[in-house]
């Protein structure tokens, strides 16, 4: 009898541990898409040099219902793909649920994609703001506001939601060093940086979030790399850099 519970016990524990690792998306959608059309969940891995789209998982769409179900290694940050759409989002250990309507996207059900999409929220806002600014110009245009008063009063507000902006963006990544979610928008930053400079380097707000970042942030293979390239062409050796960078 004990080696009965013993081997029970057993495969209690195997069961419940190869849940563990299991993830479950389930999605709807009531925006118009063809069925059949095939959902996709992809990795993306930025670089210098390269841009390697991973297709994880698909499944086809019903009625603008899907799902997909897995195991995972590794929690990884991924994207969505429903037909011309794409969504960010964390793959995780978990059910994820996936809502879409009114051209609003809501994933949650997991601790990461609960913490990504809170994010996501209040930087939107932050952007609508931003976006609004030119209507608003025209505005005090029309109310008879002089050229100068309109600049003052509105280059001052595109320099508070810069720093509000900066400020959510800095802080999301310090509270996620130990995660996928914050080397991901840490490399977006550095990517972001190189598209507008044409060359891999850093802002202020970059060197701040790498300046307080423990070590095993700093030698994420993707920090790592884009540092060296940095690096690189400070000192004028960004052959070699790349060179390195390519290698496993």
């Amino acid at each position: 009898m004990i080696y009965k519970n013993l081997i029970l016990a057993t495969l209690v524990a195997l069961f419940f541990a190869s849940c563990t690792d299991k993830y479950m998306i389930e999605g709807n959608t009531s925006q118009y898409i063809q069925d059949g059309t095939v959902a996709y969940i992809k990795q993306f891995e930025p670089s210098a040099t390269d841009a390697n789209f991973l297709s994880i998982d698909s499944c086809e769409i019903l009625h603008g219902k899907f799902a997909m179900t897995g195991n995972i290694d590794s929690t990884m940050v991924v994207m969505l793909y429903l037909g011309a759409d794409n969504f960010p989002m964390v793959l995780e250990q978990g059910h994820v649920s996936v809502s879409i309507a009114n051209n609003v996207v809501k994933i949650a059900g997991t601790p990461l994609n609960d913490r990504l999409y809170v994010f996501l929220s209040k930087r939107d806002s932050l952007q609508f703001l931003f976006d609004d600014l030119p209507n608003r110009e025209s505005l005090m245009y029309l109310d008879g506001y002089t050229q100068e008063e309109i600049m003052q009063e509105l280059g001052a507000e595109e320099l508070r939601l810069h720093g509000e902006l900066d400020k959510l963006e800095t802080r999301f990544v310090m509270d996620n060093f130990d995660n996928p979610l914050g080397i991901t928008w840490f490399m977006r930053l550095c990517y972001e940086a190189q598209a507008w400079f044409g060359f891999a380097t850093t802002t202020p707000q970059i060197d701040e979030i790498y300046s307080q970042a423990p070590v095993t942030f700093k030698s994420n293979r993707l920090v790592a790399a884009y540092m060296r390239q940095v690096e690189g062409n400070q000192y004028g050796g960004t052959e070699a850099v790349d060179e390195e960078t390519d290698e496993p």
